[in-house]
């Protein structure tokens, strides 16, 4: 009997696969380049309309804005087989409407995105 599969075994999803996740994540980080190293900072996640925000605390903002290249992650699950998450390589964008004292938001454009889900575990199709 053929194999109908390559051998290769995938948590990869496509982002539209886990909506939940991309518009109201548990858990939201970025990561971008500062005078003085990397930074890494929690953050909230807002969709308006198509694009993406970060909200972030003002005194961890990059001072090297905009057009900052970041990298924003957001995860969910506990256990091995319930992790999801997707990560999205792009550029922080200027204040967004919203921003106040304790929290500024930031458009974040997305160039490169890839997501998993371990729950959806499979080979991959042949070919």
């Amino acid at each position: 009997m053929a194999s109908t599969h390559d051998g290769r075994v995938t948590q990869r999803v496509g982002v539209d696969d886990l909506v939940r996740l991309a518009s109201d994540p548990p858990r939201a980080a970025i990561a971008f380049a500062t005078e003085s190293g990397p930074g890494c900072v929690p953050v909230l996640v807002r969709r308006i309309d198509d694009q993406i925000q970060v909200g972030l605390d003002p005194a961890s903002l990059p001072s090297t804005r905009p057009l900052q290249r970041a990298v924003l992650l957001v995860d969910d699950g506990r256990y091995w087989f319930d992790l999801q998450a997707i990560v999205r390589r792009g550029v922080l964008g200027p204040l967004a409407e919203g921003s106040t004292r304790a929290l500024v938001w930031v458009p974040f454009a997305s160039q490169h995105e890839v997501a998993w889900d371990y729950g959806s575990l499979r080979a991959e199709p042949a070919g």
